[in-house]
């Protein structure tokens, strides 16, 4: 997946205009995707075994460190569940204009093939 990182999905060609690599655009969905995906399965194992009031102990108590950790805690899983709707949507859309482009590259081949069978030069 190197190749992702090495050249732009989006370039000027020095015209005014913007070109659009489907390929890579598709590839660095795929990179959100996981990245989603991976991140859903670190949320779901944090949740398995959430640290216990008893972990603090007596001393923990008296302090009231469970609660503060349980206030920290609820406050990161919020950021967390938002990292991963966020990388999912981010992806779906990469996924979306990756097939766009794509589409308007295939019916430009399309074109191209249909003109070059009516002239006979295919």
């Amino acid at each position: 997946m190197n190749e992702v990182t090495r050249r732009p999905a989006i370039a000027a060609t020095g015209t005014g205009k913007v070109s659009v690599d489907p390929r890579w655009l598709e590839l660095y969905a795929k990179r959100v995707d996981e990245a989603a995906e991976e991140l859903t399965r670190a949320r779901a194992e944090l949740r398995e075994d959430p640290v216990r009031p008893q972990s603090f102990g007596e001393l923990g108590r008296t302090l009231r460190n469970a609660e503060a950790y349980g206030r920290a805690a609820a406050m990161l899983n919020q950021q967390l569940d938002r990292a991963c709707e966020v990388l999912t949507s981010a992806a779906k859309g990469l996924h979306e204009v990756a097939e766009h482009y794509g589409a308007q590259d295939d019916e430009a081949v399309a074109m191209i093939k249909a003109v070059e069978r009516r002239t006979g030069t295919l």
